[in-house]
């Protein structure tokens, strides 16, 4: 069930913000950057998708830090959007470590000096799609979520159990 807190319009827009924020890092940083760094730049896509996750992370970084400033002398909703849009980065940070075990499974196993007709390690590249496509899934479920949780944040709304989760 969802709730409608009392809020002014600045803090329905400062609580979209989180999610605005979020959609940034799933859109632009992970499909966007990602693509942009293999494709403009030229680099290979265990590097690319390293980068963007290490871009990421400073972005989820300061989303915690940002919460933690808006629980102690921030509106309601707007602590409430900030703790649930840090709550839906872990299933990006889920993927993250899927994609790092994966990725360190390759080094471990190698390639036995068995590669592809343009030199590129079979098992390497088999294992990177194993990596990619969850994550893949988890940025498309991120930008679904977070657009959706905008869409509340500027009507001043939130689930009732969330809101028990966190209360004032």
């Amino acid at each position: 069930m969802i709730i409608k807190i009392d809020a002014t319009e600045q803090e329905r827009k400062a609580a979209k913000a989180a999610h605005e924020l979020f959609t940034v890092n799933t859109i632009l940083v992970h499909v966007i950057g990602t693509l942009g760094l293999i494709k403009l730049l030229n680099t290979s896509m265990n590097i690319a998708i390293g980068l963007t996750i290490v871009i990421s992370m400073g972005i989820i970084f300061y989303t915690y830090l940002r919460t933690k400033k808006t629980k102690k002398d921030g509106a309601y909703l707007v602590y409430l959007h900030w703790q649930m849009s840090l709550n839906r980065y872990k299933i990006l940070i889920t993927a993250y470590v899927f994609y790092i075990l994966i990725s360190a499974l390759g080094l471990v196993i190698g390639d036995g000096g068995v590669s592809s007709m343009d030199g590129t390690s079979i098992t390497g590249s088999i294992l990177t799609l194993l990596g990619t496509v969850p994550l893949f899934f988890a940025v498309l479920v991120s930008a679904v979520l977070g657009s959706g949780s905008m869409f509340n944040a500027g009507r001043g709304e939130v689930e009732q159990k969330f809101a028990q989760k966190y209360p004032q």
